[in-house]
């Protein structure tokens, strides 16, 4: 999964011309909605590409579920107690969408990539923990009470988060990658323009991988849910793509317009 990180940082070159370009006034998120970025973003369509190709092919082989990166990533992205990498089918990444979105101004050109992955509780729940899944069940609901703490885990900061980081980190074999976390908020509920609910977790990390290579990241992830669907959407992109793109994401998630 590192290998994502490392590609999509340098997918403009990849993803552009390749496939199917659009002035992104609207991303239509196929069984979801669609998402208004405005005028000056484009999105590339990067779902039928080799890079996507690997990078599912690389979440199926044998144990990675229990490796560094696969923990690093569920802890930055995956809603607590949902499984992007179980042992068994079905495995949850198969369905993944890839998207990269771009903005260009006179200071430069600024890109994210977008990863979205959709199952039922089926998919994201099959390994166990059944008490997360009847959370997760219930979050979306408009009368849902709403908890200020997941599972009995208080809402923590940005030193906390670091320990808990650097602890599971410190637990697998393969001791290869290390995360410091430079700002961070966790999952919380986000009231929608339609009066609906998605979810989100939002971090600016450094993460060093087992060549000692450092890299800027900023990670944002919002989870919908559609019937009986879940949507986990990943944004992955650099510090200054955050401070560029983060507005339109933001307020495009607002206003989704839903099927």
């Amino acid at each position: 999964m590192w290998r994502k990180i490392l590609k999509v940082s340098l997918a403009s070159l990849f993803l552009v011309g390749s496939l199917s370009v659009a002035q992104a006034e609207e991303w239509h998120i196929d069984g979801l909605g669609t998402v208004d970025l405005g005028k000056e973003i484009t999105v590339t369509d990067g779902s039928q590409t080799q890079l996507h190709g690997g990078m599912v092919a690389g979440t199926r082989k044998k144990d990675y579920g229990k490796s560094a990166r696969a923990a690093m990533w569920s802890v930055l992205t995956v809603p607590p107690g949902m499984n992007l990498y179980p042992e068994k089918a079905p495995f949850p990444y198969d369905t993944m969408k890839l998207y990269q979105i771009r903005k260009t101004d006179v200071r430069g050109t600024y890109s994210a990539g977008l990863f979205v992955v959709q199952g039922t509780e089926k998919d994201f729940f099959h390994e166990g923990n059944p008490k997360a899944a009847r959370f997760w069940n219930d979050a979306f609901r408009e009368d849902a009470q709403r908890p200020v703490s997941l599972f009995g885990m208080p809402k923590i900061g940005v030193h906390e988060f670091q320990a808990l980081m650097d602890q599971i980190l410190a637990e697998k074999k393969d001791q290869s990658m290390k995360v410091k976390i430079l700002s961070f908020t966790p999952w919380r509920a986000i009231k929608n323009r339609d009066g609906s609910y998605r979810w989100g977790q939002e971090a600016k990390v450094i993460i060093t991988n087992e060549r000692g290579l450092s890299f800027p990241l900023w990670i944002s992830s919002q989870l919908f849910k559609e019937g009986n669907t879940y949507y986990l959407i990943e944004v992955n992109g650099s510090h200054a793509a955050e401070a560029q793109l983060s507005d339109a994401l933001l307020f495009g998630f607002y206003g989704m317009k839903r099927d």
